[in-house]
């Protein structure tokens, strides 16, 4: 009988703790409930009831602990104007005796916007390269933040293309990243009368993480994991 009444528990408590029905409100504010259907792993939110309990006796009072807990995901919104800077240099410059000269560029706006730290990283930058070229470089250099002009040309805000690659970016948890950051993204570059008429290009890549991934999160695709 023992036996019986825990296999009885077990599934009382299997049973109880089975996935339930959520509704999520939609448009906003319009007071509407949008029904999501149990189990599936691109639902915006899921809900899971567990721990029955029960009596049954003479006594005059029972009391039981009820607990609610939300155990909310990371998640980030971003965007980015242009992925791309597509210069075209007529010539060095103005005097037709330079020897190199200098051209920066406005400009991409970035917003992100998250709910917990984000980390931004950057691989695969390099100066502009074409073997054929007789200068086979068009040195390169990135700048970002609020400013509306671009830097001076030898501010240190001003990162080497090459040197790109060893910054990381960390936005931490906060009230202005909740509500949004916006940053205006420069280029600079150096063009010397050895650049030869050709195309000269690179391709980077920026990596955006997220750094508090829940257990119950695919990290991968970002819906449920269970």
């Amino acid at each position: 009988m023992k036996k019986i009444g825990l296999l009885v528990a077990i599934l009382a408590v299997v049973v109880f703790a089975a996935e339930q029905d959520v509704w999520y409100e939609y448009p906003p504010c319009s007071g509407t409930w949008v029904h999501m259907t149990p189990g599936d792993p691109t639902n915006l939110a899921r809900l899971w009831c567990q721990y029955p309990t029960g009596g049954a006796c003479n006594r005059q009072y029972y009391s039981f602990t009820f607990t609610t807990g939300v155990s909310m995901a990371q998640w980030v919104e971003w965007s980015i104007s242009a992925t791309e800077w597509k210069w075209k240099v007529r010539k060095v410059g103005p005097d037709l005796c330079q020897t190199d000269g200098w051209y920066a560029g406005d400009c991409i706006t970035a917003w992100i916007k998250s709910n917990y730290d984000v980390e931004i990283t950057f691989s695969g930058f390099d100066d502009l390269y074409n073997p054929n070229s007789v200068d086979k470089w068009i040195e390169a250099w990135y700048a970002w933040g609020e400013f509306m002009t671009p830097p001076p040309k030898n501010d240190p805000l001003w990162v080497r293309a090459p040197d790109l690659n060893n910054v990381t970016i960390r936005y931490p948890d906060s009230d202005t990243l909740h509500a949004g950051i916006s940053v205006k993204i420069w280029t600079m570059i150096h063009v010397t009368s050895c650049n030869s008429a050709c195309e000269y290009s690179d391709e980077g890549t920026v990596t955006i993480e997220l750094k508090c991934i829940k257990p119950w999160i695919d990290p991968l695709t970002g819906y449920f994991n269970i």
